[in-house]
C-alpha cells in the first residue's frame, strides 16, 4: 500500500504544474459556474442594465445642462455685445476702423475659450453696395480662402437672420483652429443705409470638453443641433453603421434646443454581468471547504517547494550566492529551480564584468570632467577678445582715430553676434544688422563697393537661421570681387506667390562662376549631398554655401534651401527660398 502510494505521489507530482492548477480550478469552479450562470440568467443583468443606463442619462443631462447654460451665457454675451449696448449700430456706422477693430478685439479676448474668431461684415447701400470686412491685427486670414463662399456670407447677402449656422468646417482665419464648428451670425439690415452681420466662430472645444469625460470605447455620444445636424460625435469611423448593438437615451437642451443622443455597448453591459461572482451563501461554503480541502492536498506538493525557494532567494538577498535549489521532479517547479541555479551562475559572472565595466565609466567620466572643464576655460576666451577690442576703441577715441574706433566696435559687434547669441532663428532685420556690421568692416578695405540693402524693409519680421546671409557676403568678398573695376552687392527679397514662403536674393556683378560648376553645385542642393565638384576656387565657395544650405534644410526640410544661378551683369545670384512663420525660438546649442 505504502509503494502504491509512494508511486501515486511521484505520477502527480511529475505533472506538468498547468495541468495541477488545471484540475484544482476545475473542481473548485463546476460548482460554482453552475449556480453563477442561473443567477446571472435571471437577475444580474437586468439589474446592471437598469443601473447602467440611469447613471449614463444622470450624466448626459448634468453635461447637457453644463454645456446649455455655457452657450447660454455665450449667446447672450454675444447680444449683449451687438444689439442691447447699441454697439451694433455704432460699429456699422462708425468711420474709425481702428475703434472697430478694438472693440471685436477686446470682445473676443475676453471670451478666448469659447470663441476662436470674431468679424463684422458691413455693407453700405448708399455706396452701391460697398463691402467691407473689419477683423481685429491680431487674427491672421488665410489668404487662399474666399469667404464669398462661405455659409454665412450667403446669409448676409439673403438678409437672412438666423442665429446659428449649420456645423461647418469652414475657417477664415489661422486662428480658427477647430476641424468642424458652429457660427453664431447676429444681423443689422438698413441701419442708417447700411447692412451688417457680426459672424463668431465657436470653439469646437466647446462641444467636445462637455462630454469629454464622459465619451469612451463603450459610451459613445452625438449632439446634433435643432434640425438634426451633428455638430459632436465621439464615434470612430466604422462604428455609425453598427448602431443596433447599442442602446441609445436622449437629452434634449432646453435653451439652445440641441440634442445629446448617448449610446451605451450592450456588449460591455454583458461583459460586467459576467464579472459579478455574487454567489448564494450555501454554494460560496461549499465551494470554501472543496477549496480548503484542494489546497491542503496541493500545499505538499506545491507550497512546501515554494517555501524552499523563498527562503533560498532570502538568503541570496544577504549576498549568499553559492546556495543551491535541489529536486528531483520535473515538473514547473523542478525546472524553476534549475533556473534559479542558473541564475545565480550568470550573476555571479556578471558582477565580475559588471566590475570592469564600471570601471571604465569611471574613467570616462573623469574624461568627461576635463573636457567640461576644457570648454569652461574656452569660454573665457571671447570674453578676452570683446575686452581687448573695446580698449582698442577707447584709445582710439582718445587718440581721435575714428577709423580704428569704428572697425574695433564692428568687430566687437560681429563676434559677440556670432558667439553670445544663443538663438538658431532669428528675425530677417537682426541678420541684416549683422550683415552691415560685417560690410562695415569690410568698407575699409572695399570702400568702393556698392551696396543696396534699401528693399528689405516689409520683409524685417520673417525668420532666418541664424548665420545665413553673412557667409553667402563673404563669398562674394574672397571670390568675385577680384580686379580692378566697378563692383556692387543687392540683397533684395520678393514674396512667393500661392504660398508661405519668401525668397532673399544675394546678387553681384563679380567673376562670376564656371556654369558646370554652378550646375552641378545646383544639383547637390537638390539631393542634399555634402560632396563640393573639384574646380579650384569654386570648391571653396561651394563649401560655404552647402553649409548655408544643409543648416536651413536640417531646420525647416524641403523644399527650403539654397539655388546658385548668373546674375544679369554676368556675376552669380544666389537665391534662399525660407518660410514666413519660423519654428519656436531655441538655443543654437541643442
Amino acid at each position: 500500500m505504502r509503494e502504491v502510494l509512494r508511486l501515486i505521489v511521484m505520477r502527480v507530482m511529475n505533472l506538468k504544474f498547468f495541468t495541477k492548477i488545471f484540475i484544482s480550478i476545475s473542481i473548485v469552479s463546476v460548482i460554482g459556474v453552475f449556480s453563477i450562470v442561473y443567477i446571472y440568467q435571471q437577475y444580474f443583468q437586468k439589474i446592471v442594465t437598469e443601473n447602467e443606463m440611469e447613471r449614463v442619462q444622470r450624466s448626459i443631462n448634468q453635461a447637457g445642462l453644463n454645456l446649455d447654460n455655457q452657450l447660454n451665457r455665450v449667446v447672450q454675451n454675444v447680444y449683449y455685445f451687438f444689439y442691447y449696448s447699441d454697439n451694433g449700430t455704432e460699429l456699422i456706422g462708425a468711420t474709425d476702423r481702428n475703434k472697430v477693430e478694438n472693440a471685436l478685439e477686446a470682445f473676443r479676448t475676453q471670451y478666448s475659450s469659447e470663441l476662436e474668431s470674431v468679424l463684422l461684415m458691413i455693407k453700405d447701400n448708399r455706396t452701391g453696395g460697398e463691402e467691407t470686412m473689419i477683423y481685429d491685427e491680431n487674427l491672421d486670414r488665410v489668404r487662399d480662402i474666399d469667404y464669398k463662399g462661405q455659409a454665412w456670407y450667403r446669409h448676409f447677402l439673403n438678409k437672412d437672420t438666423e442665429l446659428w449656422s449649420r456645423p461647418t468646417k469652414e475657417h477664415l482665419f489661422y486662428q480658427d483652429r477647430s476641424y468642424k464648428t458652429i457660427y453664431l451670425t447676429l444681423a443689422r439690415y438698413d441701419d442708417n443705409g447700411r447692412d451688417g452681420m457680426l459672424v463668431v466662430r465657436l470653439n469646437g472645444k466647446l462641444f467636445s470638453d462637455a462630454f469629454r469625460l464622459l465619451a469612451a470605447s463603450d459610451l459613445l455620444i452625438e449632439l446634433k443641433d435643432a434640425q438634426g445636424h451633428i455638430v459632436y460625435s465621439s464615434f470612430p469611423e466604422d462604428a455609425g453603421s453598427n448602431k443596433a448593438v447599442y442602446l441609445k437615451m436622449d437629452s434634449k437642451l432646453s435653451y439652445s434646443g440641441f440634442e445629446v443622443q448617448a449610446y451605451i455597448n450592450q456588449q460591455a453591459i454583458t461583459g460586467k454581468v459576467r464579472k459579478i461572482q455574487n454567489v448564494q451563501p450555501f454554494v460560496i461554503v461549499v465551494i470554501l471547504l472543496i477549496t480548503l480541502v484542494i489546497s491542503i492536498v496541493l500545499s505538499l506538493t506545491l507550497v512546501q517547494p515554494i517555501r524552499k525557494l523563498l527562503q533560498l532567494m532570502k538568503k541570496v538577498e544577504i549576498g549568499d550566492l553559492d546556495v543551491r535549489f535541489a529536486t528531483k521532479y520535473t515538473d514547473e517547479i523542478g525546472l524553476l529551480g534549475r533556473n534559479f541555479n542558473k541564475m545565480l551562475a550568470n550573476l555571479s559572472e556578471m558582477i565580475d564584468k559588471m566590475y570592469v565595466v564600471e570601471m571604465e565609466k569611471i574613467n570616462a567620466e573623469m574624461k568627461q570632467k576635463d573636457a567640461t572643464l576644457l570648454a569652461m576655460q574656452n569660454q573665457i576666451n571671447p570674453h578676452f577678445l570683446y575686452n581687448t577690442l573695446e580698449v582698442i576703441n577707447c584709445q582710439a577715441i582718445i587718440n581721435e582715430v575714428p577709423a580704428i574706433s569704428r572697425m574695433s566696435k564692428a568687430m566687437a559687434d560681429f563676434f559677440r553676434y556670432t558667439i553670445d547669441n544663443p538663438k538658431a532663428e532669428v528675425e530677417l532685420r537682426v541678420e541684416i544688422d549683422h550683415v552691415k556690421t560685417y560690410l562695415e568692416i569690410q568698407h575699409e578695405r572695399y570702400p568702393d563697393i556698392e551696396i543696396d540693402l534699401d528693399e528689405l524693409e516689409p520683409f524685417n519680421r520673417y525668420p532666418i537661421v541664424k548665420l545665413t546671409l553673412q557667409p553667402i557676403v563673404e563669398n562674394a568678398f574672397h571670390y568675385a570681387f577680384i580686379g580692378e573695376r566697378d563692383y556692387y552687392l543687392k540683397i533684395y527679397a520678393e514674396d512667393i506667390p500661392q504660398s508661405d514662403a519668401y525668397a532673399l536674393y544675394i546678387e553681384d556683378n563679380g567673376q562670376g562662376m564656371d556654369e558646370n560648376a554652378m550646375a552641378a553645385l545646383n544639383l547637390l542642393f537638390e539631393r542634399n549631398d555634402t560632396d563640393v565638384p573639384e574646380t579650384d576656387a569654386s570648391r571653396k565657395r561651394g563649401i560655404g554655401l552647402l553649409n548655408v544650405h544643409n543648416r536651413i534644410r536640417l531646420r525647416y526640410g524641403e523644399p527650403f534651401g539654397l539655388s546658385i544661378e548668373e546674375s544679369m551683369t554676368g556675376g552669380v545670384t544666389v537665391r534662399i527660398v525660407l518660410p514666413k512663420e519660423g519654428k519656436s525660438y531655441e538655443s543654437a546649442d541643442r
